[in-house]
């Protein structure tokens, strides 16, 4: 199964040509059938979660979360649905039956295509987004929230550049500390205050700290990325890094098979992440039937017939 991710959506969106990004979306649809993983920031908190379950004075509040399901909401997290609304309140089921249950699901479930199918295509021309930002279409928003982004990496690498040694030695202790602050910000008191603990239950010096941020597998891989790109002075940040290290910490953990370009499978591969999170990772989109075959061939000669 191919998976689509929040952070697909958010660069297509950066497609100007609308043919172009026609084209796209087709072989996207194609290969995916809109499969798509749960956004990270649902993993995150998932994760967060359960590194706190051995310490939590008070139950886990969150239900199970299917890490794959279709379409643009699953990947941002979002819990919505189509109903009618009427002068006693929801009337969705009772026109259903008045409309005919069959065909009022096939129409819905035709609906929904058109809709996710509209998501990744675009406007079909200018006038079309004219009309689309008359209804408070916005493509540029999730491009200016990974430039805030990236534009944090940028002012930390200043800082870095302030004293030489700061990229020797600990490194991966100063981006996970930023990893914690950062990126869970907003997660971690919401947690805390979730299962009935505080701060100081779950970190009590840096070692305690590191081994929080380092075992959640989402936020591992991110580090990672992140520490290999602050050793080289020369690096430019970018949106791009912001939408690799996304995708990566992303489906590094949560995939079978993940193919990325030469530098990150570089830098994931040196940090043995294959072995860590039981992944396939490749450079090379040629090498994929091989792997799939390979992966096949072990699951079927470990299912015993009777």
């Amino acid at each position: 199964m191919f998976v689509l991710s929040g952070t697909v959506y958010a660069e297509a969106q950066n497609i100007k040509d609308p043919r172009q990004r026609r084209s796209l979306a087709n072989v996207i649809e194609e290969l995916t059938d809109f499969n798509t993983l749960v956004g990270r920031h649902i993993v995150m908190a998932t994760e967060l979660s359960a590194v706190l379950d051995p310490i939590a004075k008070l139950p886990n509040p969150h239900s199970k979360v299917p890490l794959i399901g279709r379409g643009i909401r699953h990947a941002f997290g979002v819990q919505s649905g189509f109903a009618i609304q009427g002068p006693s309140g929801d009337e969705t089921e009772g026109f259903r039956q008045r409309y005919g249950a069959e065909a009022f699901d096939a129409y819905m479930k035709d609906s929904m295509l058109r809709m996710e199918r509209s998501i990744l295509r675009g406007p079909v021309d200018s006038n079309d987004e004219a009309d689309l930002r008359a209804l408070g279409y916005k493509p540029e928003g999730p491009a200016a929230v990974a430039e805030s982004r990236a534009e944090q990496e940028r002012e930390f690498k200043k800082i870095l550049d302030s004293d030489p040694k700061s990229r020797r030695g600990r490194l991966d202790d100063f981006v996970s500390a930023r990893e914690l602050i950062i990126e869970f910000q907003d997660i971690l008191p919401r947690s805390l205050k979730e299962r009935g603990i505080a701060l100081t239950d779950v970190m009590q010096d840096p070692e305690s700290g590191r081994r929080l941020v380092r075992s959640m597998p989402s936020t591992d891989v991110s580090i990672v990325l992140k520490a290999a790109w602050h050793r080289n002075r020369q690096r430019t940040w970018t949106v791009n890094d912001i939408y690799d290290i996304d995708a990566l910490a992303l489906a590094t953990p949560y995939c079978d098979v993940v193919v990325t370009e030469k530098a990150c499978h570089h830098i994931l591969t040196t940090a043995k992440m294959a072995e860590r999170m039981n992944t396939s990772l490749l450079q090379h989109l040629a090498d994929l039937p091989a792997v799939l075959q390979n992966r096949m061939s072990k699951r079927l000669s470990s299912t015993h017939v009777m």
